[in-house]
């Protein structure tokens, strides 16, 4: 979320009271029924923050939210579209049409800005030092923009909300936090775990970098936590999302062994034979080093493309949407 001023938090305040930091879902458009996945034996899943923040914290979404929309589509009639995507950010009515749009029959979304957090530890020092000023201790203005789209039919869903003594700066009014939904791979006995995930930032919390880490490595022990409670140690499993990492050495560490037995895609990739444009890229996706996908289980990384953003010239977000494609064993 970017940094707000005191200004800019009133008028933040100002669209609560008018009731748009919540809008009514808007009525879904009839698409026609498009193309589903073709079973070849691979899993192809994208991450994507796709920047679908309410105005004033965002302005001209709408359309770039639609042609993200129709790119997929676009992608789902040449037979190239993902398995699965994960959103981040998908705070409004337009980036949750995302979905329908780009044909995706199974979606399921994160927590709402009205669940039901954790008992705050009233002893808590981080959480006594809480500033209002900087958007803590307000509440969930906005869910968590957390949504998955799938062609795979999603079997069961877990969410988890980051509670006050887990979020700094700005990203407390969102309910940030871990979706996880399992989908059902055609021939394979149990079901494929698939998480979404959207930490909390450095700058951009409009916070020091030291309270804004502390959070970022209370909510990574909880992510980590919540991982383990709910997907058996054996399990496939993707987990993708928004980690908002960087080059932090703090956060670097506190991130570490985040999804124990797993692997990094962007940093496994091999794009040494890659197109220049791919090439460009990747090194752009690993260089951020803050929209990533781990993974473990009988999972095989073959490879990354990156049909949204960067050297294509789709660049519909501040951030490239990227898939990872796995061999299933």
């Amino acid at each position: 979320m970017k940094r707000l001023t005191k200004m800019s938090i009133a008028a933040l305040a100002a669209v609560t009271v008018l009731n748009l930091s919540r809008p009514s879902p808007a009525a879904a458009p009839e698409w026609p029924t498009l193309p589903a996945m073709v079973d070849d034996g691979t899993l192809s899943v994208m991450t994507y923050n796709v920047k679908g923040l309410p105005f004033p914290l965002a302005q001209d979404r709408p359309a770039a939210l639609a042609g993200i929309g129709e790119a997929l589509r676009e992608l789902r009639l040449a037979g190239r579209q993902p398995d699965v995507i994960v959103l981040q950010e998908a705070f409004t009515p337009e980036a949750k049409a995302i979905a329908r749009r780009a044909g995706y029959a199974h979606v399921v979304t994160g927590a709402d800005a009205d669940t039901q957090l954790e008992p705050n530890g009233a002893g808590d020092a981080f959480l006594q030092q809480a500033s209002w000023i900087h958007g803590e201790g307000m509440g969930r203005w906005l869910d968590s923009g957390l949504v998955i789209l799938s062609d795979l039919p999603i079997v069961r869903v877990r969410s988890m909300v980051f509670p006050d003594t887990m979020c700094a700066g700005f990203d407390c009014l969102a309910a940030k936090g871990v979706v996880i939904a399992w989908v059902s791979v055609p021939g394979r006995e149990r079901p494929l775990a698939i998480a979404d995930t959207h930490f909390n930032a450095r700058k951009a919390a409009g916070v020091g970098p030291e309270r804004a880490n502390r959070a970022f490595a209370r909510q990574a022990r909880a992510a980590r936590d919540f991982i383990s409670a709910n997907v058996d140690p054996g399990d496939d499993l993707v987990f993708g999302g928004d980690f908002n990492i960087g080059k932090d050495k703090a956060r670097i560490l506190a991130a570490r062994d985040l999804v124990p037995g797993g692997r990094e895609a962007s940093a496994l990739a091999d794009c040494s034979s890659c197109a220049p444009e791919l090439h460009a890229d990747v090194a752009a996706i690993r260089k951020r080093g803050k929209d990533k996908q781990f993974y473990r289980g009988a999972l095989r990384l073959k490879g990354l493309e990156v049909p949204l953003g960067g050297a294509r010239g789709r660049a519909l977000s501040d951030h490239l949407g990227y898939v990872a494609r796995y061999e299933l064993n």
